[in-house]
């Protein structure tokens, strides 16, 4: 029998994981899927002058998405709480299974299962929601998938679509939906895999301590971002050039440099993670 990966032996740790995840975590999905349901209430029962208050599906679309990541960021720490612990880990380090195994089913299940199962639930919630004759307009299942409709209508949330209204259709034409598609995998990919590397240095408080580390780097990057630019006057100079005839040229070399930079910044960034993950339950001791 091979001893890094056998297909049996895989099949019945996705199975012991498999069992374990609702009992696990279906108390956080019932509050997460329960959120938008208090916020269509707090919606319908508010009081008005007469005006009705109308909740787009775009707009709750945004909201489904801040749940997904609150529901990939907190799925490591409950549904693996204990494979680092030097006492209640016993179980999880008895697993008749392979460190690649175990591996692969903590990311099947934190990576793949979390969001799918979310997802699935949050929207089926949100088309009941919207056949009630209520605040919701529109259906969120029909728009969620549509990465175009959510960029413009981010940059009309920002208030950049007067900038950009004649260039938009450019802008989007620009954008290659499988690169989008990947884009965003890649992003759960590595939310995901910083919050499982978290749960398996962290002894205690794991979500928070990451979220904790996640905050100073993000300040530490702004602080030598901002030095950097204030100190660049090339940055200046080329903003300066910016005009009426040349914005939609910015914006879209602008979207593909931070795009292709958030695709790097993911790859290298799970990769490195995820191996981390890997030689952390392969050196776990017990």
């Amino acid at each position: 029998m091979n001893n890094t990966f056998d297909i049996q032996r895989f099949g019945k740790v996705l199975k012991h994981d498999g069992l374990n995840f609702f009992p696990n975590f279906i108390l956080s999905l019932a509050i997460l899927w329960a959120i938008p349901v208090v916020i269509y209430l707090f919606t319908a029962l508010m009081p008005t002058d007469g005006t009705v208050h109308i909740y787009d599906a775009m707009a709750r679309i945004n909201n489904i998405d801040f749940l997904l990541k609150i529901a990939i960021i907190i799925a490591p720490a409950i549904l693996y709480k204990t494979c680092n612990d030097s006492r209640k880990g016993i179980g999880y380090a008895m697993l008749p299974a392979s460190t690649l195994e175990k591996f692969l089913s903590m990311v099947i299940f934190c990576v793949i299962v979390t969001p799918i199962v979310y997802i699935a639930g949050a929207l089926a919630i949100d088309s009941i929601l919207a056949l009630i004759n209520g605040p919701y307009d529109g259906f969120a299942l029909s728009m969620y998938f549509d990465k175009f409709s959510q960029i413009e209508y981010s940059f009309e949330q920002h208030g950049t679509k007067v900038m950009v209204d004649d260039a938009l259709p450019l802008i989007i034409s620009n954008l290659s939906p499988a690169f989008m598609r990947v884009l965003s995998i890649l992003g759960t990919l590595m939310l995901s895999s910083i919050f499982m590397f978290g749960n398996m240095i962290f002894k205690k408080r794991k979500t928070g301590k990451m979220i904790g580390i996640l905050i100073l780097l993000f300040i530490i990057f702004m602080i030598i971002f901002i030095n950097y630019v204030a100190n660049n006057e090339a940055f200046a100079n080329y903003f300066e050039q910016i005009n009426e005839d040349n914005v939609s040229e910015f914006i879209i070399r602008l979207i593909r440099i931070m795009m292709n930079v958030a695709m790097y910044t993911e790859i290298v960034v799970s990769a490195v993670l995820l191996w981390g993950i890997y030689r952390k339950i392969k050196t776990q001791k017990y």
